[in-house]
């Protein structure tokens, strides 16, 4: 068990309501309600809510499994693999045999094999819809890095993208027969196999390279490795996935598949609607939103309610980022006191009463949080009762050069939460002399227009961000909450990194747990990064804890996935 494995398990935190022992039972359609289209449901670029849906259509070598175990939940177990493997040659070689049986729901179906799995890998750096993590490939397999520098100067266009991938190899991606792929590694990974758990990492049929990357047709077209497909996909208004006939449930040791259907409509961003919804029996559950605080008081009434579901995602939602890259106020943001002064003045705990109350939520002041290896709690900006000090952010600012204050302009999504946790904001720093300028936009504006727009950083369109920093998976995944964020030397190119903070101690410190030898090696790299990042003050974590979701009252064996946050898809089955 992981150290973070063992801190969430230790701390009960991941909890939900208790299963019903029931025999499970076979069809109708579970039907799902989103405030939005999902923004990448390309496997390459997939994130969150699409994860949900990529359960029931796309399988991968390795998988995390769905258990109320954090530590089984942690540790990746074989999906298309027959096994998971022994690390070879030092930990560098990893060899991966597909089973025999595993079928595309193609017309015909056939077997899927280690070409398919190498085409995946390689549309990871296609020039249209990248991977959100580039990092956990280049560099760590070999030959990799060169085959995307290659691809990046590639038009981004179906005939090219095609062209390139079919006539350009990866050297560390070698395929031994139909079914084995081996895959050799520049440097020992000790994640590497978590890595491979991901839906990024999964094989691809060769159709979709017929398709632009993420496009319409691409959704509608897609060609299924799990037990659904895509049945019909109209954009931003629904998805619904049918059985895929192809699969075969002897290959796959996951997934039950005990729906016929799975439905899911977008374009109802209001939670509370949602909610009563599902309390009428009109829906099954949430896709992308979780209960409102106003509904969730009502509910914790019941905490033993058996429609309730909660568990601890390990995100830091919300957390602010400090725009150390703006013009504004003479440049103040570029001074580490002025961050540590602006530290000290937010009203945590306000957001927390935003976000549920303390019974869901709590104040947290680092990156890590308790799901993953490495944390260790710490607080260099303790306030009473987590209420700011704007006495003592006040005389900061005046010690930095700013006795009057300062103005920032506060970028942030509309809607739901976050307009709500921006409202909680601004009062408690107005009084310690930090002014926003409030600047709501869609959620999709802020972070194409803003926040990885390097012209808007640089020129100062923004000082303050808000975003949320979840791990990828439990356990051994400090590297998806730091490296994306805070890993600067590539930071002019980062699509994450978007202040371009560049720490050489913290860059060392991340190289380090990359290359380690052991986890426990790389959890102490990760500690330290942790502490050294949040001394520094380029983000200001506000809090942590409890996500709240409702299930109706027919859905079964309600068990969450925390790669998805939400009820495995290919495991729920509906008492009707």
């Amino acid at each position: 068990m992981g150290l973070g494995v063992a801190a969430i398990a230790a701390a009960g935190l991941a909890t939900v309501a208790p299963t019903r022992a029931e025999e499970p039972k076979t069809g109708g359609t579970f039907k799902l309600v989103g405030a939005g289209d999902v923004y990448s449901f390309d496997p390459a670029s997939a994130r969150t809510a699409a994860l949900f849906l990529h359960r029931g259509l796309t399988r991968t070598l390795l998988a995390f499994p769905t258990s109320d175990d954090a530590a089984v939940a942690g540790a990746p177990v074989a999906d298309l693999a027959e096994a998971v493997p022994e690390a070879e040659e030092g930990g560098l070689v990893y060899r991966f045999t597909i089973r025999e049986g595993a079928q595309w729901g193609s017309d015909p179906a056939r077997q899927i094999t280690a070409e398919d799995a190498v085409r995946g890998f390689k549309r990871l750096c296609n020039p249209v819809q990248p991977t959100y993590a580039p990092t956990y490939y280049i560099g760590i397999i070999s030959g990799f890095a060169e085959f995307c520098q290659g691809f990046a100067a590639v038009s981004p266009e179906v005939d090219a993208i095609r062209d390139y991938i079919q006539n350009n190899d990866v050297a560390g991606l070698e395929i031994e027969d139909d079914r084995t792929l081996k895959i050799t590694l520049e440097q020992p990974t000790p994640d590497f196999l978590s890595i491979l758990a991901l839906m990024s990492s999964a094989p691809v049929a060769a159709e979709m390279l017929d398709h632009l990357p993420n496009s319409p047709d691409f959704r509608r077209n897609y060609v299924s490795s799990g037990p659904y497909q895509v049945e019909d996909y109209v954009l931003n208004e629904s998805v619904s996935l049918e059985r895929n006939p192809a699969w075969n449930a002897d290959s796959d040791p996951l997934r039950k598949a005990y729906v016929d259907r799975i439905e899911v409509a977008f374009g109802t961003p209001d939670a509370g609607k949602t909610q009563r919804m599902i309390e009428a029996s009109d829906i099954d559950g949430y896709f992308d939103l979780s209960i409102a605080t106003a509904d969730l008081t009502r509910i914790m009434a019941n905490p033993e309610d058996p429609q309730l579901l909660q568990f601890a995602d390990g995100a830091v939602n919300p957390a602010l980022v400090l725009n150390i890259q703006s013009p504004n106020n003479n440049g103040a943001l570029a001074n580490p006191l002025v961050r540590q002064a602006i530290s000290h003045a937010v009203n945590k705990a306000a957001v927390v009463q935003v976000g549920g109350g303390p019974a869901v939520k709590r104040p947290t002041a680092q990156i890590l949080t308790s799901n993953v290896d490495g944390y260790e709690e710490f607080d260099l900006y303790p306030t009473p009762d987590s209420e700011g000090d704007a006495a003592k952010a006040k005389a900061m600012l005046a010690e930095a050069g700013y006795p009057n204050g300062v103005e920032l302009k506060f970028s942030y999504a509309a809607g739901g939460r976050y307009e709500l946790y921006a409202a909680a904001l601004q009062a408690d720093l107005a009084k310690a002399g930090v002014n926003l300028i409030m600047q709501p936009a869609p959620s999709r504006t802020v972070y194409t227009q803003m926040y990885q727009n390097k012209n808007a950083v640089r020129g100062g369109a923004w000082d303050l961000g808000m975003t949320s920093v979840k791990p990828d998976w439990v356990g051994d995944s400090a590297r998806t909450m730091i490296v994306p964020m805070f890993h600067g030397e590539a930071c002019e190119s980062s699509s994450t990194n978007w202040i371009c903070y560049n720490n050489p101690e913290v860059n060392a410190l991340i190289d380090a747990a990359l290359t380690a030898t052991s986890g426990e090696e790389a959890a102490e790299a990760w500690r330290k990064a942790d502490r050294l990042i949040m001394a520094d003050a380029p983000i200001i974590p506000l809090i942590t804890g409890k996500i709240s979701l409702y299930a109706s009252a027919r859905l079964r064996n309600t068990s969450i996935n925390l790669l998805f946050n939400n009820v495995d898809p290919t495991l729920v089955w509906l008492d009707e």
